[in-house]
């Protein structure tokens, strides 16, 4: 368990009792691999839309990956995962698309399931994704590639925990111009009626974290508010 675990705890990490049972949301861990191991099919045959991927390294695994070059990979030494990326039909249905942010690329498609065998990563489900509004969602997969336009559509401010781009998106005009690995997840399912409820201070002077995402309790909000 990482020393920084405090830090990385999410506003509601228990079920919402004022909320109405069936308007609770929360993810569940349904699956795991690791680097190297077999049955990495079995894994990826078993993985849906709308599932989230949380990759994590062992620390040594994360000191080799920085002192070969990966900066990237600082944020494995001190959280449990230093990844996040949600699986998306867009935009080949045909395949499951990674949809995530990363430095120097921004929110983007790039990589599709096939590049998960390269990680090791736990896989979260929302447990009412059918009823997440699948239309909006793709349409912020899309409207926020657009935004950002360029590689430098990725958040440095909230990756150190100073200031967060828009959390809670209604409208395609108040989708962020740049995001994180963790708040694009946020943000998007928000946009899709999933009001995760991991940010604390609304997302200033807080770092918002993969696994304060993927731990968090919220409700799901009615599209017309």
């Amino acid at each position: 368990m990482h020393s920084t675990r405090w830090i990385e705890a999410p506003t509601h990490s228990k079920p919402m009792r004022r909320v109405a049972e069936q308007k609770r949301i929360h993810f569940e861990k349904v699956a795991s691999f690791r680097e190297g191991a077999k049955g990495f099919e079995k894994v990826r045959r078993e993985l849906r839309d709308g599932d989230v991927i949380a990759y994590f390294m062992s620390s040594e695994e994360a000191k080799n990956d920085v002192l070969q070059g990966n900066v990237n990979s600082v944020g494995y030494k001190v959280l449990d995962y230093g990844h996040l990326a949600i699986l998306t039909s867009q935009p080949n249905p045909k395949k499951l698309h990674l949809f995530s942010s990363q430095s120097f690329k921004g929110p983007n498609t790039q990589e599709d399931v096939d590049t998960l065998r390269d990680h090791s990563f736990d896989v979260y489900r929302l447990n009412r994704w059918d009823q997440v509004n699948k239309a909006k969602f793709h349409e912020f997969v899309s409207e926020s590639q657009k935004k950002a336009g360029n590689k430098l559509g990725y958040d440095f401010s909230g990756m150190f925990g100073l200031w967060n781009s828009e959390l809670k998106p209604k409208t395609p005009k108040q989708i962020g111009h740049d995001y994180i690995c963790s708040t694009i997840v946020a943000a998007g399912l928000y946009y899709a009626g999933a009001d995760l409820k991991a940010s604390n201070r609304l997302g200033i002077f807080d770092l918002v974290s993969p696994r304060q995402v993927v731990m968090s309790h919220g409700e799901l909000r009615d599209l017309d508010e």
